[in-house]
């Protein structure tokens, strides 16, 4: 069984294992930039940030036996601040016509704009090649592991979630969207444009027009990747789009890759998550209700404040709840404690205990 939980510092050399395996914005195999992106979580866990656009939150997943991190996932509570926006290419449509010729046009235009007030991104989210095709679907428990701390603690979060996924990139790791738009306009490649983004955009808002760019204007091939999602990202849109993301029509301006939105309280695993009172132990003769991932919180004289589990689960009364799984004594839970649940049973893609 797994253990899901905030990362620590003394993670930092399985963390840089497992980002070496897909080097990306978020979780870079980077040791440097992987002990700051430690550093800020442990106090976002910690609650040494007054404000939520400060706060970021990196969870670990891990396998107890071999002492291994297997799997990674983020939270920015607010992605767009006013030291560092987020920025994007706004995808829209201009009308057109000329009287004169009798001709008419729909055009895609890409508008870039920027957000200092932004909404809530999930990201980060890396599973180790290994454990993928698991019968558990580890892939689905880390991604909703981020919703049950939404919806754990709602108030610490913005009113939209975002989710940005990785369009269809050529074998050597390149954009044809970058290489037709970004690299005209920074005379970098794509590689240099994406490490530079890493700590700072300044130089996108100094080089880029801020004028419409007209995508008739881009190659056929390059044309029809915008707003595309990658071959291996396609499971990801799928289990977003059950739960109640959309595509926003706005797109990454490095890669083209499409933002997935949805309402903090329309999203179907926040709404689910509930808090309840933990009474104990489940028989091993007692039917469960279901499976579900709980969460518990320790107090912050603890190094490691967040804790969750994949468990069978079964109802008490209105507020209490039993449990069953292999890692709840992990979570250092007392009978009498206040835990987040987040029911799996009859969620899309829900994984199964056995």
């Amino acid at each position: 069984m797994i253990l899901l939980r905030e990362v620590k510092p003394q993670d930092i050399d399985k963390l840089y294992k497992l980002a070496e395996r897909l080097n990306t914005l978020n979780l870079p195999a980077d040791k440097a930039r992987l002990e700051r992106i430690i550093a800020k979580s442990q106090d976002s866990f910690g609650g040494r940030y007054d404000g939520i656009q400060d706060r970021e939150y990196v969870f670990v997943m891990i396998e107890p036996t071999l002492d291994q991190i297997i799997g990674s996932c983020m939270i920015i509570a607010q992605h767009g601040t006013y030291e560092r926006p987020s920025v994007y290419f706004r995808v829209q449509q201009e009308q057109m016509y000329s009287g004169t010729i009798k001709k008419h046009f729909v055009h895609q235009v890409l508008q870039l704009t920027f957000d200092y007030h932004g909404p809530t991104e999930i990201g980060g989210l890396i599973l180790d090649p290994e454990w993928r095709g698991h019968k558990l679907k580890l892939g689905k428990i880390l991604s909703f592991v981020r919703f049950l701390y939404v919806g754990m603690h709602r108030d610490w979060f913005r009113d939209e979630i975002v989710a940005e996924l990785l369009p269809p990139l050529r074998e050597d790791g390149g954009s044809d969207l970058w290489d037709h738009v970004g690299a005209n306009f920074t005379g970098l490649n794509y590689m240099q444009a994406d490490r530079m983004s890493r700590e700072n955009i300044e130089f996108i808002r100094g080089l880029f027009p801020s004028t419409p760019l007209y995508t008739c204007l881009l190659p056929a091939k390059v044309k029809a990747q915008i707003g595309q999602v990658g071959k291996s990202t396609l499971p990801v849109q799928k289990m977003l789009s059950s739960i109640g993301f959309q595509y926003d029509y706005s797109i990454d301006p490095f890669d083209g890759g499409p933002t997935y939105k949805a309402r903090t309280d329309q999203c179907e695993p926040v709404v689910r998550t509930d808090m309840k009172t933990f009474e104990g132990w489940m028989d091993d003769g007692d039917e469960a209700d279901g499976v579900a991932l709980v969460g518990f919180d320790l107090p912050r004289a603890h190094e490691v404040r967040f804790r969750a589990a994949f468990v069978e689960y079964k109802r008490q009364g209105d507020d209490g709840v039993l449990l069953r799984g292999t890692m709840l004594e992990k979570l250092l839970m007392q009978q009498g404690d206040s835990i987040g649940l987040l029911p799996l049973t009859g969620l899309p893609h829900k994984p199964a205990l056995y």
